[in-house]
Formats: C-alpha cells, structure tokens, sequence
C-alpha cells in the first residue's frame, strides 16, 4: 500500500488536475513509466475546457462561499443559477451547467431558501490544451480492457487519483497482466466543450481511434471512484461513468468497479476531495478484486 498512497500523494499534487495541471499529471505518468522500463503509448487530442477564474455570491447582502460551476460566465441574479450537493456538506461541483451557476453547500441551504435578493457573478474562460490518453499493455489483441481517468476536479484523490494508482500498482507488480490486457489512463474525462455528454471525452477519443480493441475485448472494466468503501460492482448508471458513442453495443460487457456510490457521493468534485478521505484497507480489498477479474 506504500506505492498506492505515494501514487495518490503525488498525484494530488497537481490537484485540480485540469487544463495545466492534467498535463503536469500526464507527464507524472510518463516519467513514472519511463522510470519503470514499461512500456507506453500516448494517444494526443485537443480538447476546451472552461476555467473557472472567479465566484462569488450574495444572499440578502450576505457573501456565500461557492464555486463556479458552468460553461460560461455571467451574472447570478436568480436562485435557479444556485445549486447544492444534498450528499454532503462539502460545496460539490456535480454538474456543470450552460448558464451561469454557483455551487454552494447544504448547509447554506438555508440562506437560499429565505433569501429575498441574490447577486452573485462567475467569470469563466475557454481554455485549449492537449490532451492525451496513456495506453500501457497489449493494444493489438487485449482480452480486457481497464480504463481509469487521472483528470479531477477539486482534490480530486477518490476521483480518481486511487484508481489509477490501483492500475499502476497492479501492472507494476504483475507484469505478466501486460501481455494480455490493455490499461489506458485516460486524460479529460470530467470537463469538456463536447455537445451532449461534456464529460468522458478522453473515453471517446479512445473509442475514436482504437474502436476495434473495443469491439474484440471480452471485458472492458472502468475504475472510478474506489477506496471509500468494500470494492462494489455498479450496475447503475454505467453509461455516465463511461459515456462511449456505442455504449448500447458494448453494454453487456463494461463493468464499473467503485465504491458504494452514496459514499463517493460524500466528497465528489469538491476540494475536500482528499487523501483522509481514503481507507487503505478497502484499497486491499479493491486491488485483490481487480486482480482476481483480470485472472
């Protein structure tokens, strides 16, 4: 568990790992690979994500701690522009949205709620980078595929910082899974211009371009989310957590290894999102699951 908490140490480092700073993480990756004798392929995109570059809001004259949490800037003037997380008390970016929104914490909820006069602003910038994917093991004939995105939002150590430390681990000490299988570290996959789904393009850039190595693996396993509970398979929602262009066709073979969701839930997309956060007995249990599903 050494290597894993030092993994997720690093990696939060260069929290939040977006634009700048997902490349900072990227090269981490590479440099740590590299370091490893093991080796990889860079699949390179352009993508736009929106930095937040100010929030504030006003309640009855009273300021309100919050994020900025949309793809455009502009003034807040409604309460409709005002969310809160009802999962935890942390201030949770979920979604973002096409209109100006701030995200505040349930526990000014109550502010909200009796508030006669909002005012409020978010000031938001595009900004265009390269992105890439790391692609580690067999990419010709993979029997199983493990994707696990090292982009975050906020603190970002249970999204995802865990999971791809898990995946480093595992391939590390067994490199005999390499010969077989197929682990891509994916880049962009929480913010992105994208019409339709804004998340998951690193995902679908992967479906872009190696589409085949989809249709031919047996399994294709997604990590997200891991270490703040007994490892589960969710079968819910899987589509968000890996929204593919073919998803239908694929369907029956993604399987998403978690955590129980109302416990990621807890401390998702916000600051707090941190290493205290974790249980490194549950990292035990996890690691020995994905083993035992890559055989």
């Amino acid at each position: 568990m050494d290597l894993i908490r030092k993994i997720i140490m690093d990696l939060c480092k260069f929290s939040p790992r977006q634009g700048e700073n997902e490349v900072r993480t990227a090269q981490y990756l590479e440099n740590f690979l590299t370091q490893r004798k093991i080796n990889f392929t860079s699949q390179y995109f352009k993508t736009e994500i929106p930095n937040v570059i100010h929030a504030e809001l006003y309640l009855d004259g009273q300021r309100i701690p919050c994020l900025g949490k949309s793809f455009v800037g502009g003034m807040i003037t409604s309460k409709d522009q005002i969310d809160f997380s009802p999962y935890s008390d942390y201030i949770e970016t979920i979604t973002f949205r096409p209109i100006p929104t701030v995200a505040i914490s349930r526990t000014n909820a109550k502010f909200l709620e009796k508030a006669n006069h909002v005012r409020g602003e978010v000031v938001v910038e595009k900004y265009l980078f390269q992105s890439r994917n790391i692609l580690v093991g067999d990419t010709i004939n993979p029997k199983k595929i493990i994707f696990a995105h090292y982009d975050g939002l906020g603190g970002g150590a249970v999204d995802n910082a865990g999971s791809v430390a898990i995946c480093l681990e595992l391939l590390i000490e067994n490199p005999e899974l390499l010969s077989e299988n197929l682990f891509v570290f994916a880049g962009n996959e929480e913010l992105s211009y994208d019409s339709g789904d804004y998340w998951g393009k690193g995902y679908r850039e992967f479906e872009n371009e190696y589409l085949t190595l989809l249709k031919s693996a047996l399994e294709i396993v997604v990590v997200d989310g891991v270490g703040v509970s007994p490892p589960v398979i969710v079968s819910e929602d899987r589509e968000d957590v890996f929204p593919i262009n073919h998803f239908d066709e694929f369907s029956s073979k993604i399987t998403w290894l978690s955590s129980i969701q109302s416990e990621v839930l807890k401390c998702y997309h916000c600051l707090e999102d941190t290493l205290d956060k974790l249980n490194f007995g549950h990292f035990e249990e996890t690691r020995k699951m994905l083993e035992k599903m890559l055989g």
